[in-house]
């Protein structure tokens, strides 16, 4: 039912606004590894962690699939590995307009949340401080910044003309549309430019996992280029 990712006994599923989710049990690993160093801070910050990870890629995922549901389709979501995935089959009316909708739809849902919590930053957060130890306030700082980070940073990178990113997807449909033989080739061009700019910016900012993240897409983008030699 969610693709190539297996079911394991541990895997968490429910139902949100009607929509199947599954959140593998790699999610939280994967989101461990990801948060460890945040064990500096004691356990909590941690677990902390991985409730704004899981919160914001759930967010970000049902934009996904509401847009998707809105259009007809039956969608589902799956959390795992380092992010997630929300999937639909589109047997009938699928356009490149609604794909792109559909990839936009995201991004789009973790800049509203992230602007629901500037509003809750600056309205209610103040006196919900003045209530809380030292130990809590500090660790409500930390859980909002990372809500922050997280929807408007991430969502920002995720719009980035890379292939398999919604950006890239984005930009496949757009350079389709105007070029349906080669549309796809100029988007893994622009994929391959842009994700090794983005590896390059990174690593000499000191984000090693972020340079290594874009480095692979690089190439990744390379690959599909070279397998796709003769058809776009």
């Amino acid at each position: 039912m969610f693709g190539t990712v297996q079911p394991t006994q541990f895997d968490f599923t429910f139902s949100l606004l009607g929509i199947p989710v599954r959140v593998s049990a790699w999610f939280w690993l994967a989101g461990v590894i990801l948060g460890y160093s945040a064990l500096e801070n004691g356990v909590q910050f941690l677990l902390s962690w991985l409730l704004v990870l899981f919160v914001s890629i759930l967010i970000h995922e049902l934009g996904h699939a509401l847009v998707a549901r809105y259009f007809g389709y039956s969608p589902r979501i799956l959390l795992y590995h380092f992010g997630g995935l929300a999937m639909f089959e589109p047997y009938f009316g699928f356009t490149k307009g609604k794909s792109i909708a559909i990839s936009f739809a995201g991004p789009l849902a973790g800049f509203l949340f992230y602007g629901l919590v500037r509003v809750f930053e600056a309205t209610a957060m103040p006196g919900l401080l003045r209530s809380l130890s030292e130990a809590n306030a500090y660790l409500l700082f930390d859980v909002v910044f990372q809500l922050k980070y997280i929807n408007l940073f991430w969502g920002l990178i995720n719009l980035l003309p890379v292939l398999p990113l919604d950006g890239g997807q984005i930009c496949r449909e757009v350079c389709s549309s105007f070029s349906p033989r080669h549309g796809i080739g100029i988007a893994l061009k622009i994929a391959i430019v842009f994700a090794g700019a983005a590896a390059v910016f990174f690593f000499s900012q000191g984000r090693t996992y972020s340079a290594m993240l874009f480095a692979m897409l690089c190439a990744s983008n390379v690959s599909m280029l070279q397998e796709g030699r003769g058809r776009y």
